[in-house]
C-alpha cells in the first residue's frame, strides 16, 4: 500500500530532516546520518524506554516498528536505523548494538527550529513522568544571552547556551537516561543500557586507531 506524500511545509521539513540526518556527524556515542529518510503514514510514539536490553536486532525491530518508525537499515557497526515522525517532527532512532545485543537507544527529533524548546519541554515531561525528578537540569546562556529574552534560539545556535536534563539510576533497568538542545535545535533522546558504557569506552577506541 502507497504512503501518502506530505505535501507544502510538511514536504519541506522532511526535506530539510533527511539533510540535517544526512549531515549528523559520526560519533562514538551515536548519532550518524547517510540515508534517506523514511517516514511511515502514521504518528509515531515516545515510547521506546521499555524494550528491553540486549534483545537481539530482529526482536528491537520487532519491537520499534509497531511504535511508528520504518526500519531503513544496519550501518557497519550492525546498529540499526529506524525513522518515524513524532511530535509532528521527523526523528530518526538508532538502536546500538553491541555483539547483535541492544546496548543504547538514541532519537533525533527534528522540528522546526522555532518548536525546538518547546518539543524539548515536552521530551522533559515525558521522561520526568517515567524516571521521576532528574539528576541534573542545565539552561545555561553565556552573557549577554539570559533565559527569557526571546533571543534564546539565536544563543543556542551560536553555541552560547546549554540546555540538557539528565536522570541517573544507580541501581535501575536504564542507568542513564538524557535530552538536550543541540546547536542545530536538533533534540536528542539517549536511553543508556548497563552495557553502553562498556562498548561506548570500545568505540572510541576503535576510532582512534
Amino acid at each position: 500500500m502507497s504512503r501518502p506524500s506530505p505535501a507544502g511545509p510538511a514536504r519541506a521539513r522532511l526535506a530539510l530532516a533527511a539533510l540535517l540526518l544526512a549531515t549528523a556527524p559520526a560519533c562514538a556515542t551515536g548519532g550518524r546520518g547517510g540515508a534517506s529518510f523514511l517516514p511511515p503514514s502514521r504518528p509515531a510514539e515516545f515510547s521506546l524506554g521499555t524494550i528491553p536490553w540486549g534483545a537481539s536486532p530482529d526482536s528491537v525491530t520487532s519491537l520499534i516498528e509497531p511504535r511508528g518508525y520504518n526500519f531503513n537499515r544496519v550501518d557497519a557497526d550492525g546498529d540499526l536505523w529506524f525513522d518515524g515522525v513524532l511530535y509532528r517532527a521527523p526523528t530518526r532512532v538508532y538502536a546500538f548494538m553491541s555483539e547483535q545485543r541492544l546496548v543504547k537507544v538514541r532519537m533525533f527529533i527534528t522540528s522546526a527550529d522555532e518548536d525546538a524548546l518547546t518539543t524539548y519541554q515536552t521530551v522533559r515531561a515525558e521522561l520526568t513522568k517515567q524516571y521521576g525528578a532528574p539528576r541534573e537540569t542545565v539552561e545555561h546562556f553565556e552573557a549577554p544571552h539570559r533565559k527569557g529574552d526571546k533571543k534564546e534560539l539565536d544563543a543556542i545556535r551560536a553555541g552560547k547556551a546549554d540546555i540538557r536534563t539528565h536522570w541517573v539510576s544507580a541501581g535501575g533497568r536504564t542507568p542513564h537516561v538524557a535530552v538536550q538542545v543541540t546547536e542545530k535545535l536538533i533534540v536528542i533522546v539517549d536511553y543508556e543500557g548497563p552495557a553502553w558504557e562498556r562498548e561506548s569506552l570500545r568505540r572510541r577506541r576503535a576510532a582512534m586507531r
